[in-house]
């Protein structure tokens, strides 16, 4: 035996961060294993021995230790993989339950049994193992694992290749498992009663370390199913495999071409419709109502279709480009899994060839921004034609809109960037009823919703409770933004815009806001109540005031585009574009106060203030 294969007191104490005495007293305790013999006055340990013992458990803090790779004893025979399969985990605060992948293998190791649990990372849940790992422990232990080896099994967390990072990753995971007292304990209580969901805390100090392949092949005494081409370690797959089927074959689409190919064909279908003069026709239900109003605009229509068309093929035919190029491409994994790519008929291929040669030119910022506003009205009616089961209702067409309507903002903003684009009102809802509140609810109409309006109402009552819907009124504001209202329970929704306001706002008027409300509102000298926009070019819209943080940077933001002058107003200058002193005034008005005191300011005062200095 050589030396390397032995350790000594000292480096025993090394090893766990403690003296030598408290080496000696955990022998004692039976905590660690007595030495193999002596070398003089020097006693001597088989280094497998104890680090078969950390493994177990660390003596030093009553969590699983890390154990030193190379010198883990390998077991007699390969482990047994005695669990494969999905389990769905209870207790973790996701709207789906997650699903994770649990192998369990156990064996005899140097006269002791080896339990080795891997947890892995599905494509459907993948966030579980790391943002939910106690409660992902807790179910696994409950579902296969006796007491024992709950406390004793090592854990591994699993990544395949593509997810975080390109590499696939194992880690192991230490967990000192709570105690209520004594020997036994909370888990082993819990574990006991079959409860899974009974308790939500923290085990004490988890480690994670990142082990190698060849490390935990060595645990194992061979080698497991690692290698799932990225992508493709689903619940389906996993399933697959464990009943026997090698490789599992799959319709491989991440890119969801048969979908986007779905909304191009439709899209397509009613622009020729509409350009052969149709105004109904089978399997195109919404027809009459794209044809409506004329020849004109049956012709603008199918412009805008064509246009809607054209910025979606890019991404289209970069799907096919990649899954061609995976489809060639020898992956290490393929043993595992045959991905199946779906395959360009003829007509596809004919299609996305002609719309990606339409010229350029076609392409002007005043043609996509046509065509936005056009896809959006039509999106608007047939909301209005499902909500209503009206006789035009078509959700294929629909869907194909509203996947278009992102690529028709992107392309105008790269075609010109100075221009800000109106993404339309954002349903917002408020929880408490302030001076702010009470100014705007005194000037609302309270009617409807008007005809077509229907959608707007759905998209408000998704950020209203359930239990607020009973008596909850309809109506809309002095600029036409429809409101929701419960008078009894204080309910209140309504559409916060993000586009400049239609007049410059006077001097006189004031800034108020409630806290916790995220929404500041403008007093009018004339009595009306405008809500305050926020800018459409920063990714929040939530506003709060009071500390140095993301919703006063939002607030700032949303003061100088709304309430400062604008040399031209279809170019808005953002707060970034104004001077220093601007930006700085700007900040200190919004993080200045308390976050817990209601929010008011004049317009006058706050342009005073933020106008540069003329010196």
């Amino acid at each position: 035996m050589s030396l390397d294969e032995l350790y000594t007191s000292p480096q025993i104490a090394k090893r766990l961060g403690v003296t030598r005495q408290r080496v000696d007293q955990l022998v004692d305790a039976g905590q660690l294993p007595q030495p193999l013999g002596r070398s003089g006055n020097t006693r001597l340990w088989r280094a497998s021995d104890i680090e078969l013992a950390l493994a177990g458990n660390d003596p030093t803090n009553g969590r699983l230790a890390t154990p030193n790779w190379d010198k883990l004893p390998v077991p007699d025979a390969p482990l047994r993989l005695d669990v494969d399969e999905v389990l769905t985990i209870s207790g973790a605060w996701i709207a789906q339950p997650p699903r994770v992948h649990v192998r369990i293998w156990r064996g005899p190791v140097a006269g002791t049994l080896r339990t080795v649990v891997l947890y892995g990372a599905l494509a459907e849940s993948h966030g579980i193992i790391v943002n939910f790992a106690e409660t992902v422990a807790r179910s696994i232990a409950a579902q296969y694992l006796s007491v024992g080896e709950a406390r004793s099994a090592w854990w591994f967390g699993f990544w395949p290749r593509g997810f975080p990072r390109k590499e696939l990753s194992i880690d192991y995971v230490s967990f000192a498992f709570p105690r209520a007292s004594g020997s036994g304990g909370l888990l082993d209580a819990l574990l006991r009663r079959g409860s899974r969901d009974a308790w939500t805390g923290e085990f004490e100090e988890p480690v994670w370390q990142k082990v190698e392949r060849t490390d935990f092949a060595r645990v194992l005494g061979s080698v497991p199913d690692l290698d799932y081409p990225p992508g493709t370690y689903t619940v389906a797959v996993v399933t697959a495999l464990a009943a026997g089927q090698r490789p599992a074959v799959i319709d491989f689409d991440p890119r969801q071409l048969r979908t986007q190919l779905h909304h191009l064909t439709s899209l397509h279908s009613y622009r020729q419709a509409l350009l052969a003069g149709a105004s109904d026709r089978p399997g195109l239900p919404a027809l009459p109502l794209l044809a409506a109003d004329g020849q004109a605009e049956s012709a603008r229509t199918a412009e805008a279709l064509g246009i809607a068309v054209r910025v979606l093929v890019p991404d289209a035919l970069g799907a096919v480009e990649d899954y061609r190029g995976l489809s060639t491409t020898q992956d290490a994994g393929s043993t595992l899994v045959e991905r199946q790519f779906h395959q360009l008929g003829q007509a596809e291929g004919a299609l996305l060839a002609r719309y990606a040669e339409m010229p350029d030119g076609q392409l002007s910022a005043g043609a996509v921004y046509r065509a936005l506003t056009t896809v959006r009205t039509l999106a608007a009616a047939l909301s209005d034609q499902a909500e209503t089961d009206g006789e035009h209702a078509d959700p294929v067409l629909l869907e194909a809109l509203s996947a278009a309507e992102p690529e028709l903002v992107s392309v105008r903003h790269l075609l010109d960037p100075s221009l800000i684009d109106d993404p339309g009102p954002s349903p917002h809802a408020v929880s408490t009823l302030g001076d702010a509140e009470d100014a705007y609810l005194a000037t609302i109409s309270w009617w409807g919703p008007a005809s077509g309006d229907s959608h707007r109402r759905v998209a408000l009552l998704g950020h209203v409770w359930e239990r607020d819907h009973e008596d909850l009124r309809s109506g809309y504001d002095p600029y036409g933004r429809m409101v929701l209202h419960n008078p009894t329970t204080g309910a209140l929704a309504f559409e916060r815009p993000r586009t400049l306001p239609s007049t410059p706002y006077p001097d006189a008027a004031e800034i108020v806001a409630t806290p916790g409300n995220m929404t500041a509102f403008v007093l009018l000298p004339d009595g009306r109540c405008d809500i305050l926009p926020t800018d459409p070019r920063y990714n929040f819209d939530d506003i709060t005031w009071g500390y140095g943080g993301t919703g006063p940077d939002v607030f700032a933001q949303a003061l100088a585009f709304a309430v400062l002058p604008h040399p031209d107003p279809e170019r808005p200058l953002s707060l970034n574009d104004r001077p220093e002193q601007t930006r700085t005034v700007m900040l200190e008005i919004t993080e200045g106060g308390s976050q817990h005191d209601p929010f008011r300011i004049s317009i006058a005062t706050l342009r005073a203030r933020a106008a540069p200095d003329p010196s």
